[in-house]
């Protein structure tokens, strides 16, 4: 399958790297459950690199998601209160506007996300590790600050992600020049203490 990717390279020195490092679908086992993990990019202080690293769930985290779930309902209930034509009582149901067909498929989404956060949040209850590097299970490491990704934008302008790149002083700036890699995603299984299993 081939996949678009971006290309982060520091403004100082001649590292690169690509975002490729998150692909593929990584899991808990939990008694006997597969629980999705979640990972992010990160720079790992022990590979001396950027790498996957696991984000762990918190109580914010789940508020969050119910924040996000509560306002589309709002904005659901708002649209099916606005916009009601005035129509009989036996056409009420008969055509479904665009914007709630799209609120209606994002609400089942978020609930889909909330349910998978709640399972994961009792999966991951007991444990006592930090979240770890994917690729060599350090807990020593630094997530990127949120930023957005355009793999169709083809300006090759580099974007500056407010990250300095650890013992060089020069900042990480992302490309998106076109680049696509060929790869095979693949499926790994993680103990609840974030560690690889055979």
């Amino acid at each position: 399958m081939s996949m678009p990717v971006t290309t982060y390279q520091c403004t100082a020195c001649d590292y690169r790297s690509w975002d490729a490092a998150t692909w593929g679908y990584r899991y808990y086992l939990y008694s006997e459950s597969k629980v999705r993990m979640a990972v992010t990019l990160g720079w790992c202080h022990l590979c001396n690199g950027l790498s996957a690293v696991e984000v762990l769930p918190t109580a914010l985290g789940e508020a969050d998601l119910q924040q996000q779930l509560d306002a589309l309902c709002i904005a659901l209930q708002e649209e099916l209160t606005d916009s009601s034509p005035k129509r009989r009582w036996w056409q009420l149901h008969a055509r479904k506007g665009i914007k709630q067909i799209r609120l209606e498929s994002e609400i089942k989404s978020a609930e889909e996300d909330l349910a998978t956060y709640r399972l994961r949040r009792a999966a991951l209850s007991k444990r006592t590790s930090q979240g770890r590097c994917m690729r060599c299970s350090s807990e020593e490491w630094a997530p990127l600050p949120h930023h957005e990704k355009d793999y169709f934008d083809m300006a090759s302008t580099p974007k500056p992600i407010g990250f300095t790149h650890p013992g060089c002083g020069g900042e990480l700036v992302t490309i998106c020049d076109g680049t696509r890699l060929n790869v095979m995603l693949t499926d790994k299984a993680y103990n609840l203490e974030g560690q690889l299993l055979p």
